[in-house]
């Protein structure tokens, strides 16, 4: 049984630890109401690049663009799948990386045999944005490419242009065939959970359930304009007769939007898993400390009362000898 020392030292050890985690919480609750506000700015952009797209498919029913079809090859032809996986650097975040880990792995095993069924030999590069996972995915036996070295702790729209620049100049340059992004979503003010988003070829409709999933949240519903999304107003416009070089800044400029969403809401779903993390080891090093203090109650009453029984012992003692030397005298 430890001594009353031994509970005094680990105690002090607990309510440092809890000091830290109460810290850490707080922090990460302002960077995730920080990122709130930051999707909030994007979320009109995002989807006015997508009404702009949509609008320029309907005027040009015909249109065959590598953006928003999947390319035609030969059978036996390898297809070229890149996946960029948005992992944190840090950890204390729960569940969060591994949950990411384990969408990552049920994504390429699906897309895999799909890809197998059209008759292509897959071939896939993993791009994963922080050091989490980054050993696990390879020792599974995936291509992750090492020189890939990127971060999306405190994003900006730079970040996000250079990255989506990159994937948009090896699909155009045939380097893919197809681009997905995973990334974990925000889906309740408190919880997220990993999303799947196909950046090239264009997934639309898969856009806009992401977009209705950040508009649900209280937090960034919040600080949207009046309104928002609201119906796309019906005004004509015209568009040059070069309409590959209209879709090729569309496009790029959706993609970049898109990506800096994305960067957004991994952040916001970092920062809201280390927040429920730290709050819960809070919770736990309060009822740690509780259960010790109580301990040590305990031993401090313990040896209260064999100090108690020792001294009555002593006193009967006395009373004993002083008797057995008056009858002597």
């Amino acid at each position: 049984m430890p001594t009353a020392v031994e509970l005094t030292k680990r105690m002090d050890s607990v309510e440092m630890i809890s000091k830290m985690t109460r810290a850490m919480q707080l922090i990460s609750s302002v960077k995730m109401r920080k990122s709130k506000r930051l999707l909030a700015e994007a979320l009109p952009y995002s989807v006015h690049c997508i009404r702009t797209m949509e609008r320029v498919l309907v005027l040009s029913p015909n249109l065959e663009s590598p953006y928003i079809r999947l390319r035609k090859k030969e059978k036996g032809d390898p297809w070229r799948l890149d996946v960029y996986v948005l992992t944190a650097d840090q950890g204390f975040d729960g569940t969060y990386n591994a949950e990411v880990i384990a969408a990552t792995r049920r994504f390429l095993k699906t897309r895999i045999q799909e890809i197998e069924e059209m008759g292509y030999i897959p071939v896939i590069t993993l791009y994963l944005a922080g050091c989490r996972g980054r050993e696990e995915l390879a020792s599974d036996g995936y291509r992750v490419d090492e020189e890939f070295k990127y971060s999306f702790q405190e994003p900006n729209y730079a970040q996000a242009e250079e990255l989506a620049e990159q994937i948009f100049l090896d699909y155009q340059g045939r380097d893919t065939d197809e681009a997905h992004l995973i990334y974990s979503m925000m889906r309740t003010p408190v919880t997220s959970a990993p999303l799947y988003i196909r950046l090239l070829p264009a997934d639309l409709q898969g856009l806009r359930r992401v977009i209705e999933i950040a508009v649900d949240d209280p937090e960034v519903r919040v600080a949207l304009p009046p309104g928002f999304p609201g119906e796309p107003p019906l005004i004509p416009f015209d568009y040059p007769g070069d309409i590959d070089t209209l879709m090729d800044y569309l496009f790029s400029t959706y993609l970049s939007g898109v990506v800096y969403g994305a960067l957004v809401e991994a952040y916001a779903g970092e920062q809201t898993a280390r927040m429920t993390s730290m709050d819960n080891a809070s919770r736990n090093s309060s009822d740690l400390m509780k259960r010790l203090r109580h301990q040590r109650n305990r031993l401090r009453q313990n040896a209260i009362t064999g100090e108690l029984s020792e001294m009555t012992a002593s006193v009967e003692a006395m009373r004993y000898f002083d008797a057995d030397t008056y009858k002597k005298s």
